[in-house]
């Protein structure tokens, strides 16, 4: 089969009524995308901009109000119970909710086997192999409640392989894990697509995951699909984009810092701000990097900010979503 997942002119229309007045909302409008079976596709966007919706469309949780869907060959609509068994689904929470802590991993993966209708003898085998997979052999017996949140997220990835379906939906795994655990669950999201052959369709607001993992990238906004792409074809858009990076040791006055910065005339926006326990660093879109860094560090100085650094930064995937999704931009 060529194509994992087939939309076609998907739309869902979500009706809202405030002060007796009928709003409607356009969540998914006439989506058209084709994931390749075996590809590792990443779908990205602002908050709201419909990604949500349109996974759960594709895992028949909610009905669309127009066009159709094919996953794994079958039509959303007149098959969902063939489409259901056909994909793993991950939907975007590292706590651990979904899982019963007062059971240890086995039988937590045993109770979901039963859920999914997974023949006992075959349950039992696979319940081994993904247990030593995701590295928790050793730790089966131990109540979950006792489990990093690292070794949680590998529990709910192992039963969303458990049925063994050929796709797997991937909703913002990495959210909330340490450094360590997120580099670990990406190793293995890896290995699913590569060893595996599983096609995975992962959302994520983690640019440099989307680079590391992805080999195609669709990005969303206001519902639509603006950019169908792999992330070098994305890479060759950012040419025009010039990028400042500011790291500073320590502000009394960080908002104001970050106000005045974005206020020069030479800034066209801040991109990211990232906080540790010792730095602060700050990435901005300028007109012209060269011109902007003398600027920049005057402004620093005149605001007694602890500079470490103001340097030129190559632009990256985290650049081109924000220059594609401002309202400005066509």
């Amino acid at each position: 089969m060529e194509y994992a997942v087939e939309t076609f002119d998907l739309t869902k229309i979500f009706e809202n009524k405030e002060k007796g007045v009928k709003r409607y909302i356009k969540a998914v409008d006439h989506v058209n995308i084709k994931v390749k079976t075996g590809e590792f596709f990443g779908l990205l966007g602002p908050n709201g901009a419909g990604k949500t919706t349109l996974i759960k469309i594709l895992c028949t949780i909610i009905l669309p109000t127009e066009g159709n869907a094919k996953v794994n060959g079958y039509d959303i609509i007149k098959e969902p119970h063939k489409v259901r068994s056909s994909f793993g689904w991950f939907h975007g929470e590292t706590g651990g909710r979904s899982l019963y802590w007062r059971l240890n991993a086995e039988d937590n993966l045993r109770f979901y086997a039963y859920l999914q209708n997974v023949p006992k003898d075959i349950a039992e085998k696979r319940i081994d192999a993904l247990l030593e997979f995701f590295d928790l052999t050793e730790d089966r017996k131990k109540l979950v409640k006792d489990y990093s949140t690292g070794m949680k997220v590998k529990v709910m990835l192992a039963r969303s392989l458990l049925h063994n379906p050929p796709i797997l939906f991937m909703d913002e795994p990495t959210i909330g894990l340490d450094t360590i655990s997120a580099v670990e669950t990406r190793r293995l999201l890896r290995a699913l697509n590569t060893e595996l052959g599983k096609t995975i369709i992962f959302t994520s607001h983690n640019m440099f995951e989307v680079e590391q993992l992805c080999e195609r990238v669709a990005i969303m906004r206001d519902g639509k699909i603006i950019v169908d792409a792999s992330p070098s074809a994305l890479r060759d858009m950012l040419r025009d984009i010039h990028a400042v990076e500011v790291e500073i040791r320590e502000a009394n006055n960080l908002q104001e810092v970050i106000k005045s910065l974005g206020d020069l005339q030479i800034v066209k926006q801040i991109v990211e701000v990232k906080n540790d326990p010792y730095n602060v660093v700050i990435r901005l879109q300028v007109d012209n990097e060269y011109d902007a860094i003398p600027l920049i560090a005057s402004k620093l100085r005149a605001m007694n900010a602890k500079v470490l650094a103001v340097r030129r930064s190559e632009p990256t995937l985290e650049d081109i979503f924000v220059k594609l999704t401002r309202r400005e931009t066509v």
